[in-house]
C-alpha cells in the first residue's frame, strides 16, 4: 500500500493538474461566465475522481474564476470590464512601487528564478502555448513582488493578472495568431535588465508602459476603461512629469 503522505502528494498533483485544465478552459471561455461546473460530469471529463474535482474547484474559487453556491453548485464567476479596469489600477500602482523599490536594491537571490522564467517563457512561446505563457506572466510579476521584498501582495498581483487574463486570453478583440508576433520572454528580460538599472523613476515608467502595452496590445477595451490617464508619467515634487 502506498504511504498516506505519498498519495496526498499525489492526489495534490491531481488536483492542481485538473484546476490548471479547468481555469484554461475558463480563461479562453470554454466554460462561459454563468455556467454551472457539475463535478460529476467533470471528473468522467477529465478521467479523475470527483474528490479531485472538488479540491480543484476549491483551488479556483480562491482565484475567483468560479464561486461554490448553496443551491446551484459551482458556477463560473464573471469579471466585469469594470471590477477588470479597477484591478488594473491597483496591479499598476503595487507594481509600481515593486519596481523602483527593486531600482534602489536590486532583485538579489531572487534574480535566477525571474532568469529561470525568462527561459520557460522562451520555450512556452517556441511552442506556441498561449496559456502556459500566462501562467508563467503571472509568476514572473509576483516574483518581483517577492523579490522586492513584498511577499503579501504576491497572491494580490496574481489576482488581479488572471482576472485581466480573462480579457487578454478569452476577448476577442485581437486575432490569437497575433500571439506569434509577441516575444513574451524578450519583452520580460528587458523589463527586468530595465528594473535593474538603479534608476527607480525610469523603473517605474518602465513598468507602466510595459502594462500599457499588453493592454493595447491584447485588449484595448480594458485599457480605455483602466483610462489612459493612469498610464501617463508620474508626476513628481507637484511639478510636470
Amino acid at each position: 500500500m502506498m504511504p498516506r503522505n505519498t498519495a496526498g502528494i499525489i492526489g495534490g498533483l491531481k488536483a492542481v493538474q485538473a484546476r490548471d485544465t479547468l481555469r484554461r478552459a475558463i480563461l479562453f471561455r470554454v466554460y462561459e461566465p454563468g455556467m454551472q461546473l457539475v463535478e460529476q460530469a467533470l471528473a468522467h471529463e477529465l478521467g479523475c475522481s470527483q474528490g479531485t474535482v472538488r479540491e480543484a474547484l476549491l483551488l479556483l474559487a480562491e482565484q475567483g474564476l468560479v464561486e461554490r453556491r448553496s443551491y446551484r453548485g459551482t458556477v463560473v464567476t464573471e469579471t466585469t470590464l469594470r471590477a477588470a479596469a479597477e484591478m488594473v489600477r491597483v496591479r499598476l500602482s503595487i507594481e509600481r512601487t515593486v519596481a523602483a523599490i527593486l531600482a534602489e536594491q536590486g532583485a538579489g537571490d531572487g534574480r535566477p528564478a525571474l532568469e529561470a522564467l525568462i527561459s520557460d517563457m522562451d520555450a512556452a512561446h517556441a511552442e506556441g502555448d498561449l496559456d502556459r505563457c500566462s501562467m508563467l506572466d503571472r509568476s514572473f510579476h509576483a516574483e518581483l513582488a517577492r523579490a522586492a521584498g513584498m511577499e503579501l501582495l504576491c497572491p494580490m498581483v496574481q489576482r488581479c493578472a488572471i482576472h485581466m487574463h480573462r480579457f487578454t486570453l478569452g476577448g476577442l478583440e485581437v486575432p490569437r495568431d497575433f500571439f506569434q508576433e509577441s516575444g513574451l520572454g524578450a519583452e520580460h528580460r528587458t523589463l527586468l535588465d530595465t528594473l535593474l538599472t538603479g534608476d527607480p523613476v525610469l523603473a517605474e515608467q518602465t513598468m507602466t508602459d510595459h502594462l500599457a502595452r499588453v493592454l493595447l496590445r491584447w485588449a484595448p477595451l480594458l485599457y480605455q476603461a483602466a483610462g489612459p490617464e493612469v498610464f501617463r508619467p508620474l508626476k513628481r515634487n507637484g511639478g510636470p512629469a
